[in-house]
Order: C-alpha cells, then sequence, then structure tokens
C-alpha cells in the first residue's frame, strides 16, 4: 500500500478530559478516572464500574472552538440530539478545527464522513421507552431520525454542508478501525482529499451493562478493590473489561491535498489487516488475530522487527488478553514494547479504535509510551510490558489492534511523518 494518506487533525472526549489536549496530557501523567455507578430497573439498583467523561454542555464546549461565526451559529441552534451524537459532532468539530479545514470542507464533494459503530444510542432508546411506555402515540417526532446511527452523518452534513459520500460502519468493538480502514480505502480510491472518521458515544443502557456481564466479558463489581484499581489488563488478576466513556475523530487526508496546504499533520496511516475467523461469538481466535497483524504489516511494506510500539486491543478479559499476547508471539512480536490505552480510558467499544489510533499520534508525536495501568504481574513476559511512563523515545512505526465479536480481527500501521 502507499503510504498516502495522512491524519491531519484530532478530536476527543474521554474520561481524562474534554478535548485532544487534555487526553495528551493525562496520557501523559497515567491519568485513570473510573468510578461506580447505581442504575434503576424494575424498583432493583444495580451497580457498575465505568470510566466516566467528565460533565460535558455542548455549547459551553462548542464556544470554546475557534470555529467560523456561521458554523458556530449553526451549532448553537442544533436541537433533538443524543448525548452520543453530542459527544461525536464535538469531536468533529475539534478536528477539523485542528486539521485547520473547517472552511476547507464546506459545500465539498470531496469530503467523506464515515461513522464508526452501530447501536450507538442504546441509553437514549431506553429512555424514550421507559418515557412513551403507556403513551406511545406521543413520541416526539424526532424519534424517527436520531435513532438511526447515521444522525451523526446528517448532523455533520448539514451543519458543514458536506456533499460526499456518508454513512456508518458497524464492526462491534473494530468499529473504529473499520471506519479508518474504510476511510483510506476511500482517498487511495482518489474519490475524495479528506475523510472525517468520527466515533460517536457508544452510550450504554442498562440492559447493555448486564448482558456484557452475564456474558463473562465486563468486569463485575469487586468491592475489594477501589474503582481505580480495578481494571487490570493483561494482569494476572485481569477479570473483564470496564466500559469508558469514549468519542473521537480523525480527519484523514490525502497526502497530496495535505502538501498542497503546506500542513504537516500527525502521522502517517499507512497499512492496514481485516481478517474474519468464522466465529459468531465472543471467542477470540489466535490465528485471526495474528493473521490481521501480519496482513497490516505486510501490506505497509515492513517486517515484525520494524514494529517500535503495540497497542493492544488489552480488554482485561482472561481469555481476549491471554490470546492476544499468542497472537503477537505467532507474529514474531517477542520483546515489542506494548501497553492498553484501555486500562486508563476504559473500553470504548465501537469508538476504542479512533481514540486508541489518536493516543497512537499523540506518543508518536511526543516520544513517550503511557503505563499500563494496574500491570502488576504479567501474563506474559516475553512481551515488553509499560508498566510505568517511558519517556524519551524514537517511536516511528506502531501498531494498532482492535477486534469484535463476531469474529472480527483488524490491525492498523501508523508511522511517523518525516521531517
Amino acid at each position: 500500500m502507499e503510504d498516502n494518506v495522512i491524519i491531519s487533525g484530532i478530536g476527543a472526549i474521554t474520561p481524562l478530559g474534554i478535548g485532544a489536549a487534555s487526553f495528551a496530557n493525562n496520557l501523559k501523567i497515567g491519568q485513570s478516572n473510573f468510578s461506580k455507578i447505581s442504575l434503576e430497573q424494575s424498583n432493583a439498583s444495580y451497580q457498575y464500574i465505568i470510566g466516566m467523561a467528565p460533565d460535558f454542555d455542548f455549547k459551553t464546549e462548542v464556544k470554546k472552538l475557534d470555529l467560523p461565526e456561521e458554523v458556530l451559529k449553526k451549532a448553537l441552534r442544533l436541537r433533538h440530539l443524543s448525548k452520543s451524537v453530542l459527544f461525536g459532532t464535538y469531536c468533529a468539530l475539534e478536528s477539523l478545527v485542528d486539521a485547520g479545514l473547517v472552511e476547507k470542507v464546506m459545500n465539498s464533494s470531496k469530503v467523506a464522513i464515515v461513522s464508526a459503530g452501530s447501536n450507538t444510542q442504546q441509553s437514549n432508546l431506553h429512555k424514550i421507552q421507559e418515557k412513551y411506555r403507556e403513551k406511545v402515540t406521543f413520541i416526539n417526532p424526532n424519534y424517527a431520525i436520531n435513532f438511526f446511527d447515521t444522525d451523526i452523518v446528517g448532523v455533520l452534513s448539514e451543519l458543514l454542508q458536506i456533499k460526499g459520500e456518508g454513512y456508518s460502519i458497524g464492526s462491534a468493538s473494530a468499529s473504529g478501525n473499520m471506519a479508518i480502514i474504510h476511510g483510506k480505502r476511500l482517498i487511495s480510491y482518489q474519490s475524495h482529499d479528506i475523510v472525517i472518521v468520527v466515533a460517536p458515544l457508544m452510550d450504554l443502557s442498562i440492559f447493555e451493562y448486564q448482558g456484557f456481564i452475564n456474558i463473562g466479558a465486563m468486569k463485575a463489581i469487586d468491592e475489594t478493590l477501589a474503582p481505580n484499581n480495578a481494571y487490570r489488563p493483561f494482569d494476572e488478576k485481569h477479570s473483564g473489561f470496564i466500559y469508558g466513556q469514549c468519542a473521537g475523530c480523525i480527519v484523514l487526508e490525502s497526502s497530496e491535498h495535505a502538501s498542497d496546504r503546506k500542513k504537516k499533520g500527525y502521522g502517517i496511516l499507512s497499512g492496514y489487516g481485516v481478517v474474519m475467523d468464522g466465529n459468531r461469538g465472543a471467542k477470540p481466535s489466535k490465528k485471526g488475530e495474528a493473521e490481521a497483524m501480519r496482513m497490516a504489516i505486510y501490506n505497509s511494506g515492513l517486517k515484525a522487527a520494524h514494529i517500535d510500539y503495540v497497542n493492544t486491543h488489552g480488554t482485561g478479559s482472561v481469555i481476549g488478553d491471554t490470546t492476544e499476547v499468542e497472537a503477537m508471539l505467532d507474529v514474531g512480536l517477542q520483546d515489542v514494547k506494548a501497553n492498553s490505552t484501555k486500562s486508563l480510558t476504559g473500553h470504548g467499544l465501537s469508538a476504542a479504535g479512533v481514540i486508541e489510533a489518536i493516543a497512537c499520534l499523540i506518543q508518536l508525536n511526543h516520544g513517550f509510551i503511557h503505563k499500563s495501568n494496574n500491570l502488576s504481574n504479567p501474563i506474559n513476559n516475553e512481551i515488553n510490558w509499560i508498566k510505568e511512563k517511558s519517556s524519551g523515545l524514537n517511536i516511528n512505526t506502531v501498531l494498532s489492534n482492535s477486534f469484535g465479536f463476531g469474529g472480527i480481527n483488524t490491525s492498523l500501521i501508523l508511522k511517523k511523518l518525516k521531517n
């Protein structure tokens, strides 16, 4: 594959803060922000641990962005948006401001919008169902629009008058990576100059929380551990993932288009691998994961020895962590530096791939690898786990993994831009 796609803008909301700058600062510190929440259903209370995003007021935060007056006025007039879409819209606007592209994308047919994720508004749907259970005929007409995953695509298209392609891509927890991969394809086909890859918040209801716990994927409450000590990817005491409220956006741009406007960007989206392993369920596949990594490395014109750092899928599930380590070793990634961004942010589910790509780009550009939180006793010592922040590094090539239920395995290769 040609290295003809760069990342020119980033935007993020995570439990580490609102905005990409807060995300970067707290990655460096190794900050996490997990807490217990209680949800009510049928007069019973249920407790879960989550990575909670800071209080977010869309109007307040969007006013802080350097937006053209016309766009700001339209953004402040937005109505009837779910929390999921509000998070994603802010991240998209932040990333476009960061890229210096807000006015350039307006009224353009060479700009596409790809949204990562499906079923991203479950909490909002649950609230609507509860509110109108006994008065169905009074449901707000806007519900007919905003329950679709493509609502954010429509919002951004109207806000910026973008006229290229637009859709959402669902691949479970690999959705973020798959949306990024599809964005690269659109640019490589030369049909678009810019692709906005936005990952709205996957906003869970009590039913998704409990479903994940019942299938054995999500960590249940452990009263012996403080919330910030509970999530332990790749540690011997790992026992499932903890959800994190995350949304993010990256702006992909053809290297030619970026060069014409003298924009350097954050890095190169070099290659990718996508493999299904013939499995509907939640069980991971060493063969499928290894093949996705091999494909990404090969398509980037590299060998395993060229990989400086792996941003793992690293969910903290016993079988998931073990399988990923085995796959990494099978590919020849012994002694590679590796960590889990989820150990700090929580698992953003369909947004995870975009958030972790942003984390990779931050680390590439600032020469550090953030700590893997609570990694006291690794399940395998053949990988060079980063237990505490490692600084002053010359990182040139990163591999980032995202795997999804249904046997979907994806890997990305990100490279540092040359001066």
